[in-house]
């Protein structure tokens, strides 16, 4: 593998627009320095314009990435211009790379539809990157990639013909291998035992990363897996449901989700207490914060947490 520093361009192009009219595409994913990964989307229809179509790039964050709750620092000294052409059209946009992070992995620009149906081509060209030249699958795809192993150790969890360990739950059973738990997890290799407390669904979710380094939050509400991750010991999976809660945040829950469950644990408070600070201004008119404002003297933490957002709140006054 050669590595070199200057301009590069990956571009892909969508056959007749026509066999594919109204569906998504997305490019493979490139790379442009060591452990740094893209993937170009396009998008047939704007919702904002009718006349316009879609182009992103969107980052594929690395492990490192993955569990940050900070804006991705490594990309913002990417350069990068996105375009779209046919041979009657050519048009291109300069892209900001700073703003990327776990909450915005994917930026666009808005590019005008073409009226027939000619194939089209999009792509980005990167300034003052490192480029790794190595190759690549240049083939479009309306579908992500299936993961083979992932899907074949998961069928293997909670299938009682293939475990040796079973666990009673709160609300049923749950079929298991010691041999995977035990390897897996430093809670799980020292010990079994029931576990009336958590519930089949988020116990099932925790095995099934345990075995395939996969959770799925649309789910099982991610504070569950926070939950169950840190009392089991699993740091990774601990960091990737902090990060998930992170993404979720809105300024309608962000408060709900901090005095009902993120005051426990400092990291996770620390995480959305600068969120509240950050979007303050708008957060502060919603019935949501009022009722809580009202009511906080009654949370066991509550003074404490208030005293956190105000001593903040000022910190980044004074910064200004």
């Amino acid at each position: 593998m050669s590595i070199i520093k200057g301009q590069a361009t990956f571009e892909f192009t969508i056959p007749c627009l026509k066999k594919i009219e109204g569906k998504s595409f997305y490019s493979p994913i490139f790379s442009t320095a060591d452990n740094m990964f893209w993937q170009l989307e396009y998008q047939p229809n704007d919702p904002e314009d009718s006349h316009c179509c879609l182009v992103f790039l969107t980052a594929i964050p690395n492990p490192e990435e993955a569990i940050s709750t900070q804006f991705w620092s490594d990309r913002a000294n990417v350069e990068a211009s996105l375009f779209m052409k046919t041979s009657s059209y050519n048009k291109s946009y300069i892209m900001t790379t700073h703003d990327y992070s776990i909450r915005g992995k994917s930026w666009g620009k808005s590019f005008e539809k073409m009226k027939n149906y000619a194939p089209v081509t999009i792509g980005v060209t990167f300034v003052n990157s490192d480029l790794e030249l190595k190759g690549y699958n240049s083939v479009l795809t309306t579908r992500p990639e299936t993961k083979d192993i992932t899907e074949a150790w998961s069928r293997q969890l909670d299938v009682p013909e293939n475990s040796d360990v079973l666990f009673n739950v709160k609300d049923g059973v749950v079929y298991a291998s010691k041999s995977i738990l035990s390897e897996r997890s430093e809670y799980f290799s020292g010990f079994f035992k029931d576990v009336p407390d958590i519930s089949k669904v988020v116990f099932l979710e925790m095995l099934r990363y345990i075995y395939t380094d996969e959770v799925r939050f649309n789910l099982v509400p991610s504070v569950e897996i926070f939950r169950v991750a840190d009392k089991y010991l699993l740091t990774k999976l601990r960091q990737k449901a902090r990060v998930e809660i992170f993404k979720r945040l809105t300024n309608k829950n962000a408060m709900s989700v901090l005095f009902n469950e993120a005051w426990k644990w400092n990291d996770l408070k620390d995480d959305i207490i600068n969120f509240i600070v950050d979007n303050f201004q708008e957060m502060k008119d919603t019935p949501e914060y009022k009722k809580l404002a009202a009511e906080y003297k009654g949370h066991p933490a509550g003074i404490e947490i208030f005293q956190e957002i105000l001593d903040r709140l000022l910190d980044k006054q004074i910064l200004k």
